[in-house]
């Protein structure tokens, strides 16, 4: 049946691509059709899939071919830099570190482009229709690619601890209440693990009108919104036993191999990435220790009326020095956001293998940016029914899933100018009453978060500033 279902979507996403291709969105300027022209386009991953889709986009388009470069992440801004230099930038680039793009005038305005685009005013998740806005006026980026943070609970610990799994549509209190009531000491089990833990993905939760880490609204920090009472549960949470800490005697009483406490069997949430789903939950290794990890996003405050979920979102910008900016743009869409490009992925993702001929993707690399039923249907049926060693399906609710995710919201660092400097020089390399690092401070109990949050606020805001005189001096304000 989901087999059928794949086949019908993908007759009815090629017939879309096409009607769709035929239409100009209102208010933007028509694409050339008749000039050859190329389009260079530079990422770090997914490398089959780019060029599936570049190659897709030159079928609707027959005069425009991208052209992929290659880099890596950790090349990735200091090629952007020395190409600029040279004046010999990509015209579409991916890129992850927002700071040097303020430096060095890299990023095109692409607001007469994106204020008139429809599908972007109307489809883009609410969060990500204010991505990109340096100064509030003008838009020189947009969300590339999104990778949100999970929470995975091991429905294999709820049965043994007989307790009841969460509605997909669950909020931030609920996920604390399963941290502070999950830990069973007499059968080994920790409540919880994390990469991303409350100290990040609680501000941005629990804040409303959030767009950034420590509940930036766009102008102002707001420590006082989620940070303060998470930076304190955080440590508690250790204190109390409640995290499962790899390397400690009591942990290495249950595990003495010290296995990754995300794999161990001995969690019942592990908050982390979506790409573990890939990587480690619907690998063997995982399901022959018993592992059944469902995946939920990170859940926004009961009580807060448009908090974020924090993902890994990579951005993407256009050069000033494209010679062709509209087509640019096209492509840019296309190859990251867009709708014609999500229902080209959903018909790669399945069929897509590496040189031995092995299917790259367990599961989908990426997910959409969009609010579209068709594209949601369409990555609901490709996406894989998680089933235990045995074959047997213990989770299947993938519309739930995308039914739930509606703030993406990441790393201070892609969309807050001054935001690495900030964290790097103030909030960790700051002395907090003998101590370096206010998290430092605070877990030593020689300071009390409550007093600083002020202090938090007035800094962050003061690198912002820095950091924008030195964007305005690059880039001129707006007219």
């Amino acid at each position: 049946m989901r087999k059928i279902l794949s086949l019908i979507l993908t007759l009815a996403m090629a017939l879309s691509i096409c009607s769709f291709a035929a239409a100009e969105t209102a208010g933007m300027p028509e694409l050339n059709t008749t000039d050859e022209i190329t389009i260079t386009f530079m990422t770090w991953d997914d490398f089959e899939l780019t060029q599936a889709l570049a190659d897709a986009f030159h079928e609707l388009h027959p005069n425009i071919t991208v052209e992929i470069i290659q880099t890596t992440t950790a090349d990735c801004t200091g090629t952007l830099i020395n190409l600029a230099a040279e004046n010999n930038l990509p015209d579409v680039y991916f890129w992850l570190d927002l700071d040097p793009l303020l430096a060095n005038k890299m990023m095109l305005d692409i607001t007469p482009y994106i204020e008139n685009d429809e599908e972007a005013q109307t489809k883009l998740y609410p969060s990500l229709r204010r991505v990109g806005y340096v100064d509030g006026k003008r838009c020189y980026f947009m969300a590339g690619e999104n990778l949100p943070a999970i929470i995975y609970l091991d429905q294999a610990v709820f049965e043994k601890l007989n307790r009841e799994m969460p509605a997909q549509d669950w909020h931030w209190e609920d996920l604390l209440n399963l941290i502070e009531t999950m830990t069973d000491a007499s059968q080994g089990i920790w409540s919880y693990n994390y990469f991303m833990g409350p100290v990040t993905l609680g501000p941005i939760a629990l804040t409303d009108n959030v767009t950034g880490e420590f509940g930036w609204d766009g102008e102002d920090y707001h420590f006082e919104s989620g940070w303060v009472e998470m930076v304190e549960k955080q440590f508690e949470y250790a204190r109390l036993g409640y995290q499962a800490i790899q390397g400690s005697d009591a942990y290495l009483a249950v595990v003495p191999d010290d296995l990754w406490p995300g794999e161990s069997g001995h969690i019942a949430i592990q908050m982390d990435a979506y790409w573990t789903l890939n990587n480690i939950y619907t690998q063997p290794a995982a399901l022959e220790r018993g592992l059944k990890m469902v995946p939920y996003n990170s859940p926004i405050g009961e009580d807060t009326e448009n908090g974020g979920q924090f993902s890994w979102l990579d951005m993407v910008s256009l050069s000033p020095t494209c010679e062709h900016p509209r087509e640019a743009y096209e492509v840019a869409k296309f190859m990251t956001w867009g709708k014609d490009g999500w229902l080209v992925r959903a018909q790669q993702y399945p069929i897509l293998t590496n040189e031995a001929g092995n299917p790259i993707y367990r599961v989908p690399g990426s997910l959409p940016m969009i609010q579209d039923e068709e594209v949601n249907a369409a990555m609901a049926a490709i996406m894989p029914a998680l089933t235990d060693a045995n074959g047997n399906v213990y989770w299947d609710d993938w519309a739930g899933f995308f039914a739930a995710i509606e703030n993406p919201v990441t790393f201070g660092g892609r969309t807050i100018p001054g935001f690495n400097t900030f964290i790097t020089d103030y909030y960790h390399g700051s002395d907090y009453a003998g101590n370096t690092g206010i998290e430092a401070a605070i877990s030593a109990g020689a300071i009390d978060p409550y007093d600083y949050t002020d202090t938090l606020n007035t800094a962050g805001r003061q690198y912002y500033d820095d950091a924008m005189a030195v964007f305005y001096s690059v880039y001129g304000t707006a007219e």
